[in-house]
């Protein structure tokens, strides 16, 4: 009987131990880390002893400028981007109108002026009346009062007739008086206070001044020195009191305004110096000064 033959069980195959983290990993792990927090560190250190900031903008004042007055422009004067100085013409309107309000305010206050004047010759007219009337009032009643007196002593002395005369004359001359008293009260009203202080021609003299700046509204000068910018007004437009024309940029006075955050401004105060990079003009570093810190900031802002 033949014997088969019987399979060998093979060894059992081991696997190999899994690495174990050496050293240098360890080392290298711990650099790394060390790295990381002292970046941060100095991130912040270096963002409180030497402030900086992406978040900064060129800042001027601009002015509209816009005609006082309305009228058809005459005259322009600047184009974009000229540089004006300071009460330096940009446009003109037509002055007509305004020379005509003129010359009627001139002459309104020469009528008013002769009115006035006849006014106050009236009141002296009144007063010179009163005057008179109270002269006549006064001898009216010495009269009466003689005639009085001689009919009381003698009743034949005078007719009665007499005496009821001088009695009407004496009330008719206080009635003349009072007439005189109220026309001179009259007048004085009419007149007002007399000379620069009469309210009349304090109101047509300053209807003059009125005219005359109006007409010199009408050349529109710049406010300050700048740059002209969106001119949108040229010869024969319709200029509207108060619609701005152009703009004035105060190019010669220009300031930064930035933001930083809370951390940046422990080493901040005014007078501290800024170095300055503008985008349009690479590699340059300008020299500045810190004007001031803001209290407040706006919505957005860090700082």
């Amino acid at each position: 009987m033949t014997q088969e033959p019987t399979a060998t069980p093979s060894p059992p195959v081991e696997s190999p131990p899994a690495p174990v983290a050496g050293r240098g990993t360890r080392l290298g792990a711990s650099l790394i880390a060390i790295l990381i927090v002292g970046s941060l560190i100095l991130y912040f250190v270096g963002d409180r002893l030497t402030p900086y900031t992406s978040q900064a903008r060129l800042q001027a004042f601009v002015v509209p400028v816009a005609a006082e007055v309305s009228g058809k422009v005459q005259q322009v004067h600047v184009e974009n981007n000229d540089e004006v100085e300071p009460g330096q013409p940009l446009f003109e309107i037509d002055p007509e109108q305004y020379e005509i309000a003129l010359e009627r305010a001139r002459s309104d206050y020469e009528s008013m002026r002769h009115s006035v004047n006849a006014s106050a010759a009236g009141v002296e007219a009144a007063r010179a009346g009163l005057q008179a009337a109270a002269a006549s009032r006064e001898m009216a009643e010495k009269d009466a009062s003689r005639q009085e007196r001689l009919y009381a002593e003698d009743q034949g002395a005078i007719s009665v007739r007499r005496l009821e005369i001088a009695q009407a004359t004496r009330e008719e001359a206080r009635g003349k008086e009072r007439r005189a008293e109220a026309d001179l009260r009259k007048a004085l009203e009419t007149a007002g206070e007399s000379g620069d202080d009469n309210a009349q021609l304090r109101g047509a003299r300053a209807a003059v001044r009125q005219a005359e700046l109006d007409l010199a509204r009408t050349r529109v000068l710049s406010p300050g020195r700048g740059a002209i910018t969106d001119l949108r007004v040229d010869v024969g437009n319709f200029a509207q009191a108060g619609a701005p024309v152009m703009t004035l940029i105060a190019i010669h006075d220009l300031w930064i305004s930035a933001d930083m955050t809370e951390n940046n401004l422990g080493h901040i105060d005014p007078g501290d110096a800024a170095a300055i990079v503008l985008d349009v003009m690479p590699g340059e570093v300008l020299k500045g000064r810190v004007h001031s810190v803001g209290g407040g900031v706006g919505s957005g802002q860090q700082a």
